[in-house]
């Protein structure tokens, strides 16, 4: 990730790489934890620097498969699931429908620079709570979390906006 400055931007600016969808109710729980699934070794370690940084615990898996395996293993831990959308093999929401069969709730935002063959609509209607192009910041980032985890309040999400990087 490049350090460039991403923005909130609202969707009437024209600009739909990035969609929220309005999050379920959740129940209030002390999970603190993240999920990272990507393959690109560099990305897991920044964001997990930058997520680290700002309070959080996070597990890292390089792929689908292995993401599968900690969450059955972990997930009473994980507040969220933060997904590249391309990988090799079990892609991003292939992976996200697999981890909906171990727990229907589980919350889960999508980074991307390249969504490939999804729209962003497409990717919240599987499921996602959040789709954020790449590059951002690592700070927005770890505000965007923390406004979609369980256990914080969802008016702090601010409904309708876009995050664009």
């Amino acid at each position: 990730m490049r350090p460039q400055h991403g923005k909130l931007v609202e969707p009437s600016d024209g600009i739909s790489q990035a969609t929220v969808a309005e999050p379920a109710v959740r129940q209030t729980c002390e999970k603190s934890s993240v999920l990272v699934i990507a393959d690109d070794h560099l990305e897991r370690i920044m964001v997990k620097l930058g997520l680290k940084r700002n309070g959080f615990d996070v597990w890292l898996a390089p792929n689908g498969p292995e993401a599968i395996d900690l969450y059955r293993e972990h997930g009473e831990h994980i507040a969220l699931v933060l997904l590249d959308v391309r990988m090799p093999g079990l892609d991003g929401p292939k992976t996200l429908e697999a981890l909906r069969k171990i727990n229907p709730e589980v919350p889960a935002c999508f980074m991307t620079d390249n969504t490939g063959d999804y729209e962003p609509q497409e990717l919240l209607q599987r499921g996602a709570t959040y789709v954020i192009t790449k590059p951002f910041l690592l700070d927005d980032l770890a505000n965007i979390i923390r406004r979609l985890a369980p256990g914080v309040s969802t008016d702090l999400l601010p409904s309708g906006k876009v995050c664009q990087g």
